[in-house]
């Protein structure tokens, strides 16, 4: 069986990327599911310009790709409407347990994760 492929889209606005420093993210998502066998080839993550949630950041949203969906492709806002899979406040330690628990188990983190 096929495991589920997976959509973070990381936001790289003014306050993001800037002053919270959401470009370290990106690089630290990328090498987790690079060097995990169980990550490896079902992470694609993009920059997104960026969630309204400024002061709360840096910000993330996870969702599941559907079947042939091209993950490096920045999806339109419609698409990510109601997602649940909304990470706000981002460090490295929560990337890591949010790729352990959404991404490789398939579970949102509840006490953390909201709709978009």
């Amino acid at each position: 069986m096929t495991k589920p492929r997976f959509q973070i889209l990381v936001c790289d606005g003014p306050s993001c990327g800037v002053c919270h420093g959401s470009e370290e993210l990106v690089e630290l998502i990328e090498q987790e599911a690079e060097g995990s066998e169980a990550l490896r080839g079902r992470v694609d993550v993009v920059n997104l310009t960026c969630f309204g949630r400024c002061d709360e950041g840096p910000n993330m949203l996870v969702r599941e790709l559907k079947e042939g969906e091209d993950g490096s492709v920045e999806p339109d806002f419609e698409v990510l409407l109601g997602t649940r899979g909304l990470y706000l406040g981002m460090d490295e330690e929560r990337v890591r347990r949010m790729l352990k628990e959404h991404v490789e188990g398939g579970a949102a983190i509840e006490e953390w994760v909201e709709d978009y």
